[in-house]
């Protein structure tokens, strides 16, 4: 297994649900960024952990990979019911919404 795929099954076996709650340590440190749902949170992981600079640069100009706005941040702390996907690739997280502030469904 080449090192692309052994990063792809790790960060696959390790995405799960995150909360503000688990987010806040990391929202102190900045180590988060938001991965929009348009786009793969495994494939974005994989560039970040292979450091593959021209795809994570793209990312970024497209507005597919950011930092958290201090408006969202802000939001974020006033709730308790947004959820997100996460991956670790050291020293970031990387999260995706998957369940919108506000929606109940």
């Amino acid at each position: 297994m080449n090192m692309e795929t052994a990063i792809r099954t790790r960060l696959t076996e390790t995405l799960g649900p995150i909360f503000f709650s688990d987010l806040k340590a990391h929202l102190v440190r900045d180590a988060v960024f938001v991965v929009a749902s348009e786009v793969s949170l495994i494939e974005c992981g994989v560039s970040v952990a292979m450091d593959d600079v021209d795809r994570v640069q793209a990312l970024i100009e497209r507005g597919h990979l950011r930092k958290p706005s201090r408006q969202e941040r802000a939001r974020w702390a006033d709730t308790c019911d947004a959820a997100w996907a996460a991956i670790v690739v050291q020293p970031y997280v990387l999260v995706q919404l998957q369940r919108p502030i506000g929606d109940v469904s």
